[in-house]
């Protein structure tokens, strides 16, 4: 069996998120069929981490097993021209049996996008939460910096995730603006479920109550989540990359 690591790309507008479930398309049912036109054979896909509804990705990593050996290439071009518009494949590697997408990643990159503008445009619909008053970019680098590091994050996660565990350690949290975007980047081992929307929401909600930036480790300190602000839309969320040791292109790849 050949393991192959897959570099993917979609729009997650039109599907109800990556993992297979009853109704509605989801990224691993598309890959899935793919593969399976391709090879000649069922292969299941595992990812580095779930996305829900609505959310993008520009790096997500799966990976496969077959028992196909096959130009990188190849497999590249050809599921490409099988899977639908909003999907795609960027690259393919050559990846060792013991490689894993989700339990060898070491960090995960996610970024979040705000079109601050005082009118909408039809550019960013589906692509970045829009705000239309103005937002103080050193604002949300103050109330972020209260977030780096490991922390309990009750207060910034779906009540449903909880029970698992809500500690997690936030490697680093970087806002940029640029031509009306602010991007917010966030870099972590692992994040729990809604964390980076919740966060983002709070801090919008925090801004426009006039709350001082420190007030966010008050909600910190209150670890439920009915202490933080409103979940910013999932439209705006990228899994930007996925961080491993070695990276991906210290195998044989594609491109």
């Amino acid at each position: 069996m050949t393991r192959y690591a897959l570099l993917v790309q979609y729009d997650g507008t039109d599907f109800n998120g990556l993992q297979i479930q009853d109704g509605g398309r989801t990224i691993q049912h598309e890959l899935e069929r793919a593969v399976k036109i391709l090879l000649k054979e069922d292969a299941r896909i595992t990812a580095s981490g779930r996305t829900d509804s609505g959310v993008h990705a520009l790096g997500q990593v799966v990976h496969f097993d077959s028992s196909t050996g096959m130009d990188l290439r190849k497999i590249c071009i050809s599921l490409n021209g099988i899977l639908h518009g909003d999907v795609s494949v960027k690259n393919c590697y050559r990846v060792p049996g013991d490689f894993h997408a989700r339990f060898s990643a070491v960090s995960r990159e996610y970024i979040y996008l705000i079109y601050n503008y005082p009118l909408r445009t039809p550019f960013m619909k589906y692509r970045a939460m829009w705000i239309n008053n103005g937002l103080d970019v050193e604002y949300f680098r103050k109330a972020a910096s209260y977030l780096e590091g490991e922390h309990d994050f009750a207060s910034f996660c779906k009540k449903i995730s909880a029970g698992a565990g809500t500690v997690r350690k936030i490697e680093t949290i970087s806002v940029s603006s640029e031509n009306d975007i602010i991007t917010i980047t966030f870099r972590a081992k692992a994040f729990l479920h809604n964390m980076i929307r919740i966060i983002v929401g709070t801090i919008v909600q925090m801004y426009r109550e006039k709350r001082d930036p420190q007030y966010i480790k008050e909600i910190l300190e209150g670890k439920g989540r009915e202490h933080g602000g409103f979940t910013a839309p999932p439209y705006g969320l990228y899994l930007n990359r996925v961080n491993y040791d070695p990276q991906l292109n210290f195998y044989e790849s594609a491109f």
